[in-house]
């Protein structure tokens, strides 16, 4: 083969993720793996295929939890807060408050005119989006840049999720006293767990707002 298999976005979002679960396994259970000189070239590769799949694991249930459920659900997403959707409630604005900016209403209208000139207006915040996503990607370049913010809240929400995931089972493990383990473990993870969180919803939304700012300044096809 003369290519590497995995992309840049797989080892970082995929093979990173999937990493840190198998090393919390290596901890929680005790099986010395981290603790080996030398690892063999079977062992090495097994372990490179095994965190990859955990990363796939790790990337659908991360989806589902933070991306259909707390942000969806709970926070709205971001194309709705961009457009001036408020929070369900008031702790979130206070919580979350980077989040919950909205574009300023000067842009707002233009995304408006813009959506009514090509026949969406009146549209729910995520047929919006798939409105101004299918328009602005015929572009290239800005198909590229847009990639790059979702590669970006990708890595940010496998690891987070992978991260508290990896706390709890370090707090379980202890209170189990299967195997000796230290809580700071479970505590650095869930503190890197947590600040990884809110730079998933910052790219989250910035990929909402760079795909809203493009959207906006494209011709209309009403204009002469």
């Amino acid at each position: 083969m003369d290519k590497i298999p995995f992309s840049v976005y797989d080892f970082f979002a995929y093979l990173s993720s999937g990493a840190v679960w198998v090393l919390t396994a290596d901890y929680v259970l005790g099986l010395g793996l981290l603790y080996q000189k030398d690892v063999s070239a079977v062992l090495g590769v097994s372990l490179v295929i095994f965190a990859y799949i955990c990363g796939h694991i790790i990337a659908h249930f991360s989806s589902f939890t933070m991306e259909h459920l707390v942000v969806a659900r709970l926070l709205k997403r971001p194309t709705s807060i961009l457009m001036g959707g408020k929070p369900r409630f008031r702790l979130l604005r206070w919580t979350f408050a980077n989040y919950f900016r909205p574009l300023p209403t000067h842009t707002q209208k233009r995304v408006n005119k813009q959506a009514e000139a090509r026949g969406a207006a009146g549209t729910t915040a995520e047929a919006l989006f798939l409105h101004a996503y299918s328009v602005v990607t015929s572009n290239g370049a800005i198909q590229s840049r847009l990639d790059d913010f979702r590669n970006q809240y990708g890595f940010a929400r496998n690891m987070s999720f992978a991260l508290m995931v990896s706390a709890i089972t370090i707090l379980v493990a202890h209170r189990l006293a299967f195997h000796p383990v230290h809580l700071r473990w479970a505590i650095l993870s869930a503190v890197a767990g947590v600040a990884l969180f809110y730079r998933y919803i910052k790219f989250f939304r910035q990929y909402s707002y760079e795909l809203l700012l493009r959207y906006a300044e494209l011709a209309r096809p009403d204009s002469a």
